[in-house]
């Protein structure tokens, strides 16, 4: 499968050759509730999970949840980790995957700038990107995924 027909499952689920058992991350299970968001202010304004539109009539999936920010603030790492991906995916824009430990993986989506590249260690709270635009206006793209299954991110987000 090309790059261009991937799908953002497809990405995330990849088998990055990253091995984090042996390093001295925090294990990502640890965090849950304490991560700080990854931009320093915004607002949710697409929930995970179903939606119907009322005006479409249609159901769509937010494997993540969208955060509007104002102008292109900076993107932070919710925890450290390693760069697993970093492409561009229909729909969302230039997509970075951050490996965590204990088969955790953070996406962040609708990316301008971006920093750091594949196989980068990054620390909680480094700058990883700039927010870009999206059809919507400045949007963050941002999804929690436990091994193979994506996870309401709010419920790992510092309330």
């Amino acid at each position: 499968v090309s790059k261009e027909t991937k799908t953002k499952k497809e990405v995330v689920q990849s088998d990055y050759e990253t091995d984090l058992s042996t390093s001295n991350f925090t294990s990502f299970s640890e965090l849950k509730g304490k991560l700080n968001w990854p931009i320093s202010k915004g607002k949710v304004v697409r929930k995970f999970g179903e939606s119907l539109n009322p005006k479409l009539k249609t159901l769509t999936v937010n494997y993540g949840i969208d955060i509007r920010a104002s102008g292109d603030m900076s993107v932070k790492c919710v925890a450290e980790g390693v760069i697993s991906a970093v492409e561009w995916l229909p729909g969302y824009g230039t997509v970075l995957i951050i490996s965590h430990k204990g088969n955790y993986r953070t996406v962040y989506g609708h990316l301008s700038e971006v920093f750091v590249k594949e196989g980068d260690k990054i620390k909680t709270g480094g700058v990883i990107a700039k927010i870009g635009e999206s059809v919507e206006g400045n949007i963050l793209h941002f999804e929690v995924w436990s091994g193979r299954q994506n996870v309401n991110p709010e419920i790992w987000l510092r309330k």
